[in-house]
């Protein structure tokens, strides 16, 4: 008697771990899917005191409940600080139509990222030719940033100015 309670409970202890496994994957799969932010296209311009940040990465981060690292739209800005935005994998322009939080961090690099003296002179030239720089570190947080933007679907032209 005291094996088959003992069968029992082991039995009834698998059954309420799964249980609880698949109520917890239900309840994410709550908050991941049951967000829907509309995709718009969206380009604009970067400006650092007053004039155009070249060669500058630019991410919108949406603070939408439920939307992961998957919304986050990046561009990198021309020489006159043109970017468009795009979310990771896709090839057309698209940023969430919601509030989101402004990040502003150095651009790629141009060519081959060695670790050799050549390559370290290069890139450390390359960064030297960029104008309006340097750009302020409380750009480069989601803590410290201070610019948020409201993408709205009828504005697909922003505007980021850094003070």
């Amino acid at each position: 008697m005291m094996e088959l309670w003992s069968m029992f409970k082991t039995n009834l202890m698998k059954r309420g771990f799964l249980l609880s496994c698949c109520s917890f994957a239900l309840v994410l799969a709550g908050c991941s899917g049951g967000t829907t932010v509309e995709v718009v296209p969206v380009s604009g311009i970067l400006m650092l005191r007053g004039k155009p940040l070249p060669n500058a990465e630019i991410k919108l981060v949406p603070m939408a409940d439920g939307l992961d690292g998957n919304f986050v739209a990046s561009g990198v800005s021309n020489a006159k600080g043109e970017f468009t935005l795009r979310l990771p994998g896709k090839d057309e322009s698209g940023c969430c139509a919601c509030d989101c939080k402004v990040l502003v961090v150095e651009g790629p690099i141009p060519g081959d990222r060695g670790e050799d003296e050549a390559s370290i002179m290069k890139a450390a030239n390359f960064l030297k030719s960029l104008k309006n720089r340097p750009i302020p570190e409380k750009y480069e947080r989601l803590r410290s940033t201070p610019l948020t933007l409201t993408i709205v679907p009828d504005n697909p032209k922003i505007e980021v100015i850094l003070e």
